[in-house]
């Protein structure tokens, strides 16, 4: 019994060395070059320019060339294309009293062009004294006394046409609470700013007719 545990023993010693390579060095290293990265740009890579092509900066010079040329191309025949969908100017009417405001980047995207501005004349919404007072009380800083202005802006979305809704429905909602008669907020005091007033220039300090003629004779001269 003795003897056969420990030739099973020395055969698991034996298989156990054959797992370890016996490779040499040098056949290790010459293997990991097929997995070596190459890289695509690396200057040891490059051909040896014969002068026989264009430069990096000549290639760009072409290619800025070719761009203007195309644009070119559709300003001469493409633009003029599009007057069949002109359309004449229709001023707004009276009834159009609510003014959306937005701005358009041609060719490229911009965040404020989601951004949509809403204008609108407080004496265009044709209220009460009353629902005038309520208004103002509930839009806030958003009403402007020198332009009798409710102006109101969104940036909330990240679509136009969803803050343009936004800020029209916002509208829709101040209106009906204003007019609704259930509480008029009539013990609440409006406090204003006060409007800014415009600077006129005394006709005292103008200069008298003969003097301005002098001066221009000598600017003149």
């Amino acid at each position: 019994m003795m003897l056969l545990t420990r030739s099973k023993a020395s055969t698991t010693v034996m298989m156990n060395a054959r797992l370890f390579s016996t490779a040499s060095v040098v056949m290790a290293g010459r293997q990991g070059d097929r997995f070596r990265k190459v890289v695509k740009y690396s200057v040891d890579n490059m051909e040896t320019f014969a002068f026989d092509d264009q430069t990096t900066i000549g290639h760009n010079l072409f290619e800025n060339i070719r761009n203007v040329r195309q644009y070119l191309r559709k300003t001469q025949y493409e633009l003029p294309k599009l007057s069949a969908y002109a359309q004449p100017f229709v001023p707004p009417t009276a009834s159009e009293i609510v003014q959306y405001k937005t701005h358009t980047y041609c060719g490229e995207g911009h965040p404020v062009e989601r951004k949509v501005v809403l204008s609108v004349k407080v004496a265009d919404l044709q209220l009460t004294s009353e629902q005038r007072h309520k208004l103002l009380l509930l839009a806030g800083p958003r009403y402007h006394v020198d332009t009798d202005e409710l102006i109101m802006s969104s940036e909330k979305f990240p679509k136009g046409n969803q803050n343009k809704k936004y800020v029209g429905d916002l509208l829709q909602s101040l209106l009906k609470e204003a007019k609704d008669g259930k509480d008029t907020f009539a013990d609440i005091p409006l406090d204003l700013p006060q409007p800014k007033k415009k600077l006129v220039f005394p006709k005292e300090w103008a200069r008298p007719p003969q003097q301005q003629q002098q001066q221009q004779q000598q600017q003149q001269d």
